[in-house]
């Protein structure tokens, strides 16, 4: 799983990404302010999320639990079909999802692995739409003044409302994956009766 990084097994970056990864490697406070103002940063490579770590926050006696055990895999399993770039102030993930057909960063979707151990996917054309999107919700006037923001980073933002966000288009949808590899992993976890 690409962590602020580009793969190469998935394409080149879009132009939004390409100059979210410039700015970001070159410390610009405006786009730092932006994101902040949001309550998000850009991850880079050598970072390490929380959600991405269970052994940081589970017990040993919880991770023997064949469920939590199960959900582990199952969430590795999903993770390693997303690229992600963006963490917010409550420690959820976000990021492009691949899925199992593989699609390419320029035309994946932006996903949400959140701090429930949850997937969703996101409305937005890019990662900015949906980061503004699943911030504010349906407050149009902060939703028009973030926009506003990023449009003055040159980032194109194409509405000012949550409501006319574009509903993302996957041949796959990563908590249908999740629940797969979880049905999948548990029979290994349980015990014999």
């Amino acid at each position: 799983m690409p962590l602020g990084s580009i793969d190469d097994h998935y394409g080149p970056p879009s132009p939004e990404l390409s100059q979210l990864l410039r700015l970001r490697d070159s410390g610009d406070e405006n786009l730092n302010d932006a994101l902040s103002d949001l309550g998000y940063r850009l991850l880079a490579a050598d970072d390490a999320p929380t959600l991405l770590h269970p052994d940081s926050y589970l017990s040993p006696a919880e991770r023997a639990d064949p469920s939590i055990a199960a959900n582990i895999v199952a969430i590795d399993e999903v993770c390693a079909q997303i690229s992600f770039f963006a963490e917010d102030d409550q420690s959820n993930l976000f990021g492009y999802w691949h899925g199992p057909e593989r699609t390419a960063l320029t035309a994946a979707p932006i996903v949400k692995f959140d701090s429930e151990g949850q997937f969703s996917l996101l409305q937005g054309r890019g990662l900015i739409e949906a980061l503004i999107g699943d911030r504010v919700f349906d407050d149009d006037e902060a939703f028009a003044e973030h926009a506003q923001t990023f449009q003055a980073l040159d980032f194109p933002v194409a509405v000012r409302s949550w409501h006319d966000l574009a509903d993302p288009d996957a041949a796959s949808d990563p908590a249908q994956c999740h629940e797969a590899g979880y049905e999948r992993a548990l029979p290994g976890f349980e015990s014999p009766r």
